[in-house]
């Protein structure tokens, strides 16, 4: 069984990396939330990120309705142009709080370890 090294984790999923034979695969962030997973390159990640926030400000309308951000589903863009998915506002939210918080350690682990380090 193939190992992994966690980046992030909160309510709605987990972001990691793969480790094959004792070395961390970086071109590659496995994000697994609800029944799905996501493999998705850096690049690709920034675009996703870019994605949710848009669809978050696009569907963000009822202030006025408790149950709106957490009954209603919107379609949900990802860098995979045959792949939408299904979700509520409150779970884009925690998407984004997962990407973005999975994007900044990755840019932290590289500035520490990477091009940072003297």
């Amino acid at each position: 069984m193939k190992e992994i090294q966690p980046i992030y984790q909160n309510e709605l999923g987990v972001s990691f990396y793969w480790k094959e034979e004792n070395t961390l695969q970086r071109d590659k962030i496995q994000l697994v939330f609800k029944e799905t997973g996501l493999q998705l390159n850096p690049k690709e990640l920034i675009d996703f990120k870019c994605l949710i926030e848009e669809s978050i400000t696009q569907n963000y309308c009822c202030d006025d309705c408790e149950l709106k951000n957490n009954c209603t589903k919107y379609l949900l863009k990802t860098p995979f142009r045959e792949v939408d998915l299904a979700m509520s506002i409150n779970e884009m939210i925690q998407m984004n709080n997962l990407v973005s918080t999975t994007l900044f350690k990755m840019e932290l682990d590289e500035y520490l370890w990477g091009r940072g380090r003297n």
